[in-house]
């Protein structure tokens, strides 16, 4: 499952931290556009929340999420 058809998606920032992300569908899955930083940071996340990795964003996209952490 995921958030409202799959908009929305949590990265893991740290332990227990997470950024919550808006992803866009239309643009190229390596694309720094395809994700928008949302600027909140979360203790818990979503049940039904997909999580990612840091390790699975493009750069121009970790650089932002270190700057809201």
């Amino acid at each position: 499952m995921a958030l409202k058809h799959e908009k929305y998606v949590y990265v893991e920032v740290g332990k227990s931290r997470y950024a919550k992300l808006r992803v866009l569908k239309n643009k190229d899955e390596n694309s720094p556009e395809r994700y928008i930083v949302l600027n909140s940071l979360v203790a818990k996340k979503s049940r039904d929340a997909k999580v990612l990795k840091m390790d699975d964003l493009p750069l121009e996209v970790r650089e932002k999420l270190k700057g809201i952490s």
